[in-house]
């Protein structure tokens, strides 16, 4: 069941009702879901191409990366730079990796104006100064992100019976590929999905790895759809802040289709995560917990 909105959650002021404005996608050519905001995620770039001697001039719709701020409680939090797309997700999937916000029923409100473009208003229920250490850590990745959370705070070790098998595994990386279509449009972007073993459930994209994270885990808040006991799968290289993220969101399988750092290997031992790396063309590397992944019969 999807979650339910506060009154004013997810309305700009320009809006005249929440329900007019989910309506809209971010892009009507790439994505009819809720959770967007009006901006576009592509942008149409002219540029010279060179083949050998000879060059020509061509048009090619490039990926958008903007800075975005978040205000909480009328006090700027944080700055952002991200894809436009599923921005209010992203926002609460934000708020709840730093520990600011347990469900919706916390958020009172959560508004973009037109007038202030790239600025995220967020108003929660429970007063008070945001409960923030004084040094945020500014994360790896081509979509420059930051946390104010503590990378050695300790957590309860992951106990999940969940498995999956190489050819599972193989078709939803084949699956993610599909349904990654800003990347198919203009490229530029990581993309991340949450899964069982047989289909997708959410997927996001961005230029910031650890941000299609965040967007999953404010949809999955939205709709009401359980992360415990699931596996996350992304494009992007796992680090340290991709784990500590998943950790939240009780994930014990994590896949990639490119390598994980030292750190994230070294978080995942520590919490009991499942890490596999390089998973494409049938073959991966599975660096921690091997047990949850069982082999294909022959």
């Amino acid at each position: 069941m999807e979650g339910k909105l506060p009154a004013n959650l997810c309305c700009p002021c320009s809006a005249s009702s929440p329900s007019a404005w989910m309506s809209q996608p971010v892009n009507r050519d790439i994505d009819n879901t809720q959770g967007t905001m009006n901006s576009s995620t592509t942008d149409e770039v002219t540029y010279l191409r060179y083949s050998g001697s000879e060059s020509e001039e061509r048009e090619r719709p490039l990926v958008r990366e903007a800075p975005w701020t978040i205000h909480v409680n009328g006090e700027e939090l944080v700055t952002l730079l991200c894809t436009p797309h599923k921005m209010n997700f992203m926002v609460l999937g934000f708020l709840a990796a730093e520990g600011l916000i347990g469900s919706l029923d916390d958020v009172a409100l959560l508004q973009v104006c037109d007038e202030q473009e790239g600025v995220i208003e967020v108003t929660l229920r429970e007063d008070g100064d945001i409960p923030l250490p004084a040094h945020p850590v500014l994360l790896s990745g081509c979509g420059r992100g930051v946390t104010f959370d503590d990378l050695s705070t300790s957590h309860a070790k992951l106990d999940s019976s969940l498995t999956v098998s190489p050819k599972q595994l193989s078709a939803l990386m084949r699956e993610l590929r599909h349904q990654a279509k800003i990347h198919r449009i203009a490229g530029g972007t990581h993309a991340s999905a949450l899964a069982d073993g047989e289909s997708l459930f959410v997927v996001a994209e961005d230029v910031g790895r650890h941000n299609t994270l965040d967007k999953i885990r404010g949809e999955c808040m939205f709709r009401g759809i359980p992360t415990k006991d699931r596996l996350l799968l992304t494009t992007g290289r796992i680090s340290s802040e991709m784990v500590n993220k998943a950790i939240k969101m009780e994930v014990p399988i994590v896949a990639s289709l490119t390598s994980p750092t030292d750190l994230a290997i070294k978080l995942a031992q520590a919490w009991e995560m499942t890490i596999i790396g390089y998973a494409r063309g049938g073959k991966m590397n599975v660096y921690t917990r091997p047990d949850r992944v069982i082999a294909d019969s022959p």
